[in-house]
C-alpha cells in the first residue's frame, strides 16, 4: 500500500516538473516583439532645384503682347472726302509703296485739277506779259500804271497756281504728270509705305469724311514687346537689358528681345508701367496683339539694394 501511494507521489511530482518545463521551454522560444519601425527621414536636397520663373529671386517676369512702333503702323486717311469708287485690296494683304488702295470720286477734286490746269497757263501768259511791260517802262515806252496792273495779275494767279498745286501735293497728285495727261475723274489713295493692310472695314460707294479712317498699313519689318512692369521691379529693369520671351501659340520657340524704353508714368489704377522692347529676330507667325510672357534677368543692383534692405 505505501509503494502504491509513493508511485502515486512521484507520479504527480513528474507531471508537474514537465509542465513547467514545457512552460519555461515555449517561453524562451517565443519570438520577441519587435518595435515599431521609424518612419525613414527624407532626406532630398532641395536646394538646388529650379525655382518657379515669377518667384526666381534673380529674374523677373512679365507679361505682355506684339505690338509695333507707331513709325511702322500707318493709318490712311483721305485729305478730301468722297465716296469709294473701287477697293483694290483686302485686310492681310501685302502692298507696296505707292499702290493704289482705293479710288475716290468727288467733283471737287475734277475742279481742283482744273483750277490748277488754268492758273498754270495763266501764270505762263502773265508773266510773259509782265516782262514785256517791265522792258517796254524801262524804255519809258510804257506807263508804270499799266507795269504794275501786270505784276499785280501775274503774282496773282501765281498764289492761285501755287494754292492749286499743294493742295494736289497733299492728295499726292504728281502735277507734272497732271499737266501731260489732263484731269482723272478718279482720287487715288495709295499706301505711303509697305507693309500689310489691316482695320479696313470700308465697302464700295461707301462716302468717307475727310480724315475718316480707311485701313492701316502695318509694316512688321520690326517686331516690338511691350510688357507690363511693377513700381518694385523698376530698381532692376533698364534700357539696353537683355530679355527672353515666348509667344502664345508658337511655345516650342524662345525669342530674344532689347528693353530700348520704359514709360514714365505709372498707371494709378494698376500701379504698372509700360516697358518696351525691340525683339532681335522675328517670325511670320507674329501678329499683333499676341500674348507674350518674358524674363528678365535683375542686373547688378538687385545686390547693391538687398544689402540696403
Amino acid at each position: 500500500m505505501k509503494q502504491i501511494l509513493s508511485l502515486i507521489a512521484f507520479s504527480s511530482a513528474l507531471i508537474i516538473a514537465c509542465t513547467g518545463t514545457t512552460s519555461c521551454s515555449n517561453k524562451a522560444n517565443a519570438p520577441e516583439k519587435q518595435a515599431p519601425a521609424k518612419a525613414k527621414e527624407d532626406t532630398t536636397d532641395t536646394a538646388g532645384q529650379p525655382e518657379d520663373i515669377f518667384s526666381n529671386k534673380n529674374q523677373i517676369g512679365l507679361n505682355g503682347m506684339i505690338t509695333t512702333s507707331p513709325q511702322n503702323n500707318v493709318t490712311i486717311t483721305p485729305t478730301m472726302a468722297g465716296s469709294i469708287q473701287n477697293i483694290y485690296v483686302f485686310t492681310g494683304d501685302y502692298v507696296k509703296k505707292g499702290q493704289t488702295i482705293v479710288t475716290l470720286k468727288n467733283p471737287e477734286f475734277i475742279s481742283l485739277q482744273q483750277e490748277y490746269l488754268t492758273a498754270s497757263a495763266q501764270v505762263e501768259y502773265l508773266q510773259q506779259e509782265y516782262l514785256r511791260q517791265k522792258t517796254l517802262a524801262s524804255r519809258e515806252a510804257a506807263s508804270q500804271k499799266k507795269l504794275q496792273q501786270c505784276k499785280a495779275e501775274y503774282l496773282s494767279q501765281k498764289s492761285t497756281l501755287e494754292g492749286a498745286r499743294a493742295q494736289l501735293r497733299l492728295l499726292n497728285v504728281n502735277t507734272a504728270r497732271l499737266r501731260k495727261s489732263g484731269i482723272s475723274p478718279y482720287l487715288n489713295i495709295t499706301a505711303p509705305a509697305s507693309g500689310y493692310v489691316t482695320n479696313m472695314n470700308i465697302n464700295k460707294g461707301q462716302y468717307i469724311n475727310t480724315g475718316e479712317t480707311i485701313c492701316n498699313i502695318l509694316n512688321k519689318a520690326e517686331t516690338m514687346i511691350q510688357l507690363t512692369a511693377y513700381e518694385k521691379d523698376l530698381p532692376y529693369i533698364k534700357k539696353g537689358d537683355l530679355i527672353t520671351f515666348t509667344v502664345n501659340g508658337i511655345s516650342d520657340r524662345t525669342f530674344s528681345a532689347v528693353i530700348y524704353a520704359i514709360d514714365q508714368m505709372v498707371d494709378q489704377k494698376k500701379g504698372s508701367i509700360s516697358v518696351y522692347a525691340k525683339a532681335k529676330e522675328s517670325d511670320k507667325l507674329f501678329r499683333q496683339g499676341m500674348y507674350v510672357n518674358a524674363i528678365i534677368k535683375k542686373n547688378s543692383n538687385f545686390a547693391e539694394h538687398t544689402t540696403d534692405k
